[in-house]
């Protein structure tokens, strides 16, 4: 488990609550003076389906408008989809039948803990234990505080940039998330989208990007795109899974899964995202973690009739706007099957953008960007596009993937990423850049500088010359299977020797 600075000696407490919620209230249940530690909740909820998507759990620490915590009361201890219960065996989330939820997160506060729960247009029983460690006399050195976010997005969008899971500013810790999907597209397996991309620390000297393959590989089952036994394990698993008969004339997968990182434990010093691949479904989340100072949201919970699973829900409608460290003219793809495209110059490596431009990209005749599915999204031909920069990331796969099937194809690409860095006056900088496989850069229009291959995602720090007003910087990135299944993901940091950052700006069109 996550080490915490908590004192040595704790009183150990409980409170306990019989009784109900009106509906349409907002309820403070309990406040817990510190300093002290939650260390174990249970409760039950009415005995019926969607009774747990209809009461909203909130936790506050030490005084702080924002909830640390927020999320469906059944979502938040891992029962998704408004089901009423499942078997649910895990170091942290423990549920057994009729809905006797578990959670076993620890949870310091140095002030107090404000526990609030939120209804619906029913009335809800509730049942209610908390137990709690406190600590008289002691002083709360630890800094980090439990925070846990919901998120649902319907439908998502397939080939495209996946499932937003969670945007946190560190440092911190993830602990881990509980991911549902109701399957919806026939296009391809849900699990074929992909499966989670961790996107850490990318405007620090030491970034770095996690990569998975299929989906149900998440949450350590296999081949279970379409067939899998429910089950329940320390870590990882899919405690839910079931066929549907959605009106068509097949079934459809509804599943859980979850994935926790107590043995391989995911410390983020400045920022984390966490996207999962997908289709075009209905797909919600839980995650949890650690972190110093307060929660920034990301989300904003919508109204409870479209908190119910088929309710259409779009993410432009309750994202939240997130931190944009820069924005980037990129384009491709440009093939990458041999090393045709990588030996030449690109005719859009120098000279001005035109946004309507388009190169067929030299893809061989079997190339998966020739495929159907490429060809209506446009993918066959190399063309540019504007990004914006989250946290000093940008993912090529976001715009140039192929959307091929099978499970998340890797993509055998090139593709360019242009910028201006603009300085008052002649500027020594460094540049950090981490990627994986093969990166050249050009500093306004200049021959290239071989960067070199990499099998696994690095960072290199480079010292460059800005002369006075706007400089431009072209990055070529290469794409195969290699270490990471295709994982397509760059990060940019651009500081002066003093460490003052200096942003990235598209080019002008």
């Amino acid at each position: 488990m996550i080490p915490l600075n908590l004192p040595p000696r704790a009183l150990p407490d409980r409170f306990s609550y019989t009784g109900g919620l009106a509906a349409r209230t907002r309820t403070t249940v309990i406040e817990l003076p510190g300093p002290g530690c939650i260390r174990h909740i249970w409760t039950t909820v009415c005995r019926e389906d969607l009774a747990n998507r209809k009461c909203i759990l909130r936790i506050y620490f030490d005084g702080s408008d924002i909830p640390h915590v927020e999320a469906p009361a059944g979502d938040f201890f891992g029962v998704m989809h408004g089901r009423q219960w499942y078997p649910l065996n895990t170091r942290y989330l423990s549920v057994v039948a009729e809905s006797g939820y578990n959670s076993y997160f620890a949870m310091p506060f140095a002030q107090s803990a404000r526990i609030e729960l939120e209804t619906g247009d029913q009335h809800l029983p509730l049942y209610l234990m908390i137990d709690w460690h406190r600590y008289p006399g002691a002083e709360m050195t630890e800094t980090r505080r439990f925070c846990a976010r919901w998120r649902r997005e319907f439908p998502t969008k397939r080939y495209d940039k996946g499932f937003l899971i969670a945007d946190i500013d560190g440092p911190g810790d993830f602990l881990g998330f509980v991911y549902g999907v109701r399957l919806l597209d026939n296009r391809d397996r849900w699990s074929h989208g992909g499966a989670d991309n961790f996107y850490c620390d990318g405007l620090t000297r030491e970034p770095f990007y996690l990569r998975g393959i299929g989906g149900e590989d998440t949450f350590g089952t296999s081949y279970g795109g379409a067939l899998h036994p429910p089950e329940t394990h320390l870590n990882a698993g899919m405690p839910y899974y079931v066929h549907e008969d959605i009106g068509e004339a097949r079934v459809a997968q509804r599943l859980v899964g979850y994935r926790f990182f107590d043995e391989d434990s995911i410390s983020f010093q400045r920022s984390l995202e966490l996207r999962f691949g997908c289709m075009s479904n209905d797909i919600c989340a839980t995650s949890y973690w650690y972190q110093s100072g307060t929660p920034r949201p990301f989300y904003q919970l919508p109204d409870f009739n479209q908190l119910l699973p088929g309710a259409p829900l779009a993410a432009e409608d309750q994202d939240l706007p997130r931190p944009v460290s820069g924005s980037w003219s990129l384009c491709g793809p440009f093939a990458n099957d041999g090393a045709e495209c990588w030996e030449k110059e690109l005719p859009a490596e120098v000279g001005p953008i035109d946004l309507t431009q388009k190169w067929e990209g030299e893809h061989l005749p079997d190339s998966s960007y020739l495929g159907e599915n490429s060809v209506e999204l446009g993918r066959h031909q190399a063309h540019w596009r504007e990004a914006e920069s989250h946290h000093g990331f940008i993912d090529l796969n976001h715009f140039f993937a192929c959307a091929a099937r099978g499970v998340a194809m890797p993509s055998h690409g090139i593709a360019l990423a242009r910028c201006r860095l603009t300085v008052a006056k002649q500027t020594s900088v460094q540049l950090t850049l981490g990627w994986d496989d093969q990166a050249a850069i050009r500093l306004n229009g200049g021959a290239p500088i071989e960067l070199g291959h990499q099998p696994f995602f690095r960072a290199q720090t480079l010292d460059l010359t800005l002369e006075a007003g706007e400089n431009e910087i072209c990055l070529k990135l290469s794409n195969t299977r290699n270490t990471n299944h295709g994982g397509w993901a760059f990060s940019f940091l651009a500081e002066t020797t003093e460490g003052t950052l200096i942003p990235q700006t598209a080019l002008p069109k």
